[in-house]
């Protein structure tokens, strides 16, 4: 769940546009929850090298009464539709459901569970594919004492998994590697949290770190770094941007690149992880924060030996999108993509949601769209993962609920 350096803050302008749908085409490709399916998508979607989906659910499947959850596969047909396969139902001895998948090169799946008191272990999962199906196996057990594996992990270029995995030596989670070899799966605490309210270097994962193509992990925690009055969301703190470097001895060093809520106008609390850009910039999304308290986007850039956070999108109101949710897309072209709260479809009691598009300009500004608004009849409620990106430009994304049976789609936009 979730060394120190000055942080310099540019705050830059943007231009606004009013949001525009046109030529955005937009299709429901699954939706969860009939009979034994998955119910409520736990995790952004990843593609394999057919374009076949993955992706998991929180529950239904069929490993336990009421339902634990499941690993999905969506197929594209030749009819244009999309039919879905059940790859894995967890049982309630296995945890279920926790965040996205990753893919190894031969498509081999892995995942991390969350286990609840003595109904279900934590840990780390691999899916491999055989003649017979799927082979389920748990390479790395928490046992029973609240499931401290992290929403998913992150693979190296030699198959070794990252991620927080374990209580940690201060109870309050860890980082940590697990060393592939041929007979088992080896554990290495890598940086361990602290478990206190005032905990200054962050605390909370809400995604696996992301490498920047030198061997550096870089992420955020949704919670710790800097707490109230500064931080405007409680005495859990706002969040950081870490950069973990290896030693070269097998220890790694955990620092602070960036503490949210560093000034009036700074975001609050990611509920999504980063994403790199051409210049091996970093950009992410905050739920609160900003100046009026509704979410910002963000540029980490390292410049003249510091890193520099810039604000390239602070939301003014909910109308077209507030409160950013998931990790942000980047296309070919460099705009970014992404999922908030807000928008103009009505979901009950609350807005819907929408997609969004911040595109660069060529005077250094950023222009914000959205793409596409939720509505409770169109294709579901709460996108909290983000989106995905294919090789033509192409949305790919989940809800956690309505939908055709209530729990939640997989959907496309096209543009």
């Amino acid at each position: 769940m979730k060394s120190k350096v000055f942080i310099l803050v540019i705050c830059v302008g943007l231009v606004l546009s009013l949001p525009t749908q046109a030529g955005v085409k937009y299709r429901v490709l699954h939706d969860f929850g009939s009979g034994k399916d998955g119910a409520g998508p736990s995790g952004p979607l990843v593609f394999d090298r057919k374009g076949d989906l993955y992706g998991a659910t929180f529950g239904g499947g069929d490993g336990c009464s009421g339902g634990c959850g499941t690993v999905f596969e969506l197929s594209p047909q030749a009819n244009g539709r999309w039919s879905e396969v059940i790859v894995h139902s967890f049982s309630g001895g296995t945890g279920g459901y926790m965040g996205g998948i990753v893919l190894d090169p031969v498509g081999n799946l892995y995942g991390t569970m969350r286990g609840y008191l003595s109904y279900a272990i934590g840990g780390v999962y691999e899916l491999s594919s055989s003649s017979n199906g799927w082979n389920f196996a748990v390479l790395y057990n928490e046992g029973t004492d609240g499931g401290w594996a992290g929403p998913g992990v992150l693979m190296d270029n030699l198959g070794n998994l990252y991620g927080q995995m374990g209580t940690g030596q201060d109870h309050g989670g860890a980082i940590a590697e697990l060393l592939v070899n041929p007979n088992q799966w080896n554990y290495t605490q890598l940086y361990s949290f602290c478990n206190q309210n005032s905990c200054p270097d962050g605390v909370s994962l809400p995604t696996p770190p992301i490498w920047d193509g030198h061997g550096r992990l870089f992420g955020v925690t949704t919670n710790g770094g800097i707490y109230s009055p500064r931080c405007s969301y409680n005495t859990n703190g706002c969040g950081v941007i870490y950069e973990m470097t290896p030693n070269g001895d097998g220890a790694w060093t955990y620092h602070v690149l960036h503490r949210f809520a560093s000034f009036k106008s700074d975001g609050e609390r990611p509920y999504g992880g980063l994403v790199m850009g051409s210049g091996g910039n970093f950009y992410g999304g905050t739920t609160g924060g900003g100046a009026q308290g509704l979410g910002t986007v963000f540029k980490l850039a390292y410049t003249s030996g510091k890193w520099k956070e810039t604000i390239l999108y602070d939301f003014p109101n909910c109308t077209h999108g507030c409160g950013v949710e998931g990790t942000l897309a980047l296309d070919k072209a460099g705009n970014l993509y992404g999922t908030a709260g807000g928008g103009t479809g009505s979901c009950g009691p609350y807005t819907c949601g929408v997609v969004f598009k911040l595109s660069p300009q060529k005077n250094g500004k950023w222009k914000y769209g959205v793409v596409y608004n939720f509505t409770a009849a169109g294709g579901g409620f709460q996108p909290f993962y983000g989106v995905i990106v294919d090789d033509k430009g192409n949305l790919f994304g989940v809800t956690s609920q309505f939908g055709k049976y209530g729990f939640g789609t997989a959907f496309e936009i096209t543009q």
